[in-house]
C-alpha cells in the first residue's frame, strides 16, 4: 500500500520531539500538527489504526517537526492559533495570541453586554435593534492579528469595531482573519505615537489594547522561542519610558470617550501601580484586575470626565 502508516510516523516524530521537549509536550505538539495541518484528530487516529499518509504529507510533517526542534513556536509552524473559540491566522509579523488576552476579551465583552442592555430592544426574528441610539463604538489599538477586534465583532455584530496597528503586514493579516470569520472590522495602519488617522478623531465607547509593554531589561528572562521568532516591535518598550503606549492611548481616549466610556488594557504585572498613577494624573479612575493565575494583568480606566 502506498504511503506511510500514520501511527508509526506519529510515534517516530514524537520520539524526535522528545529530544527537545518533555514527552507529554512532544505528544501534544504532534497532536496539534496532525489536527491543524491535516485535520486528523485523536478520535480518528484511534478508530483507524491502518490510516496512512502520502509521501508529500510525510515530508510536510517532517519539515514541521524540524521547525519545532529549531524553536519555532507551533502556531507559526501551522500558521494558526486558537483564540476565543475561533481559529486565527498568525505569522511572524504578529504576536501569538495568549490565554490572558482571551480573558481580556471576556472582561470587555461582559462590559459591552451590560452597556448594550440599555441600548437594545427586541424586534423580530432578526434579533436585536438599536433604540434610536447610535451603535456602540470600540477601538482595538495595537491590534496585531486582529484577534481582539474579531472576537468582539463576532460576539457583538451590532457594535462598530475599528482596529489600528503600525504594521502594514499585521493589518493585512488581520483583514484576512476578519474575512475568514465573516465579521466587519475597519482596519487602519497608523502609528499611535504619531497618529494621523481620522478614526482617532471620532467618539468612542470602549477602547481596548494589548500594547507593547515588556521592558528591554526584561529580555533576559524571556524564552528564546519568543525572542527569536515573535516581533520585537509588538513586545518591547524602553526602560526609561515603559508606559509610552498607555500614555498616548489615554490621551487619545480622554477627549473622545462617551459618557460611561472606559479603557481596557492588558498590562505588565510589574507596572500596575505606576500605570494606575498615570491614569489618575490624566483624570481616569483606574482599577487593576487579576488573571486566572492571580497576576495583576488587566487595568480598566473609567472616564470620569467623559463629554456629554
Amino acid at each position: 500500500m502506498i504511503g506511510f502508516n500514520l501511527h508509526k510516523v506519529r510515534r517516530h516524530f514524537i520520539d524526535e520531539l522528545a529530544r527537545r521537549f518533555p514527552m507529554r509536550e512532544a505528544e501534544q505538539l504532534m497532536r496539534v500538527l496532525l489536527e491543524d495541518l491535516f485535520g486528523i484528530d485523536w478520535k480518528r487516529l484511534l478508530m483507524e489504526p491502518a490510516l496512512r499518509i502520502e509521501e508529500a504529507d510525510y515530508a510536510r510533517l517532517k519539515n514541521a517537526v524540524g521547525q519545532l526542534l529549531e524553536g519555532v513556536p507551533v502556531q507559526y509552524v501551522t500558521g494558526m492559533a486558537w483564540f476565543d473559540g475561533i481559529n486565527i491566522k498568525v505569522n511572524p509579523s504578529v504576536l501569538i495570541p495568549r490565554p490572558e488576552t482571551e480573558e481580556l476579551v471576556q472582561r470587555v465583552a461582559d462590559g459591552l453586554s451590560a452597556r448594550l442592555n440599555g441600548h437594545l430592544r427586541l424586534t423580530d426574528a432578526e434579533g436585536l435593534a438599536l433604540t434610536g441610539k447610535p451603535p456602540l463604538r470600540v477601538w482595538d489599538l495595537c491590534t496585531g492579528s486582529g484577534c481582539i477586534a474579531i472576537a468582539l465583532a463576532k460576539r457583538f455584530p451590532q457594535v462598530e469595531v475599528k482596529a489600528i496597528d503600525v504594521s502594514p503586514e499585521a493589518i493585512a493579516l488581520a483583514r484576512e482573519n476578519a474575512l475568514a470569520h465573516g465579521v466587519e472590522v475597519e482596519f487602519v495602519v497608523d502609528d499611535l505615537l504619531c497618529p494621523q488617522s481620522e478614526v482617532l478623531n471620532e467618539s468612542v465607547d470602549v477602547v481596548v489594547s494589548n500594547p507593547p509593554y515588556v521592558r528591554e531589561s526584561e529580555r533576559a528572562a524571556m524564552e528564546s522561542n519568543v525572542l527569536d521568532h515573535e516581533p520585537s516591535l509588538a513586545l518591547f518598550v524602553p526602560d526609561d519610558d515603559p508606559l509610552r503606549f498607555y500614555r498616548v492611548i489615554l490621551e487619545l481616549a480622554k477627549p473622545r470617550l462617551t459618557p460611561e466610556g472606559s479603557v481596557w488594557f492588558e498590562i505588565n504585572e510589574a507596572m500596575g501601580e505606576e500605570l494606575s498613577r498615570l491614569c489618575q494624573e490624566l483624570g481616569f479612575q483606574p482599577a487593576i484586575h487579576h488573571d486566572f493565575a492571580d497576576r495583576p494583568r488587566f487595568l480598566t480606566a473609567k472616564a470620569l470626565f467623559a463629554k456629554k
